[in-house]
């Protein structure tokens, strides 16, 4: 599995996945901001609900790394949002309950890809 990055500013959240992940043999890195990603082959979770986070932010970030998967989340899924978000580039995008509580059920998913 490539690297798995997270962008949030919900801790929280950040501290649920990464137990998660860690039982699951996985680690988490998180991002200080999207342009903070160096790592073209990885697998980067994005909180579409965080305000830096826009479907032109998206766009330029699968710009410059285009072997990079997105996938990212919400609390609660607007569909014209959404479909604007899978424009930009991110693959997937899922609800945030679905994300904590089935983070292998995704990444596995993702895998198969």
């Amino acid at each position: 599995m490539s690297n798995i990055y997270l962008y949030t500013n919900d801790i929280e959240l950040g501290t649920k996945l990464t137990d998660r992940l860690l039982h699951l043999d996985h680690s988490i890195k998180f991002l200080d901001s999207l342009a903070a990603l160096a790592d073209k082959n990885s697998l980067v979770l994005v909180d579409l609900d965080a305000l830096e986070v826009t479907p032109d932010a998206i766009q330029t970030l699968k710009l410059k790394y285009p072997d990079t998967r997105l996938i990212g989340f919400m609390t609660q899924i607007h569909k014209n949002l959404r479909d604007d978000y899978r424009q930009s580039g991110c693959e997937m995008v899922y609800l945030r309950s679905a994300l904590i509580n089935n983070p292998d059920s995704i990444l596995l998913e993702d895998d198969r890809k």
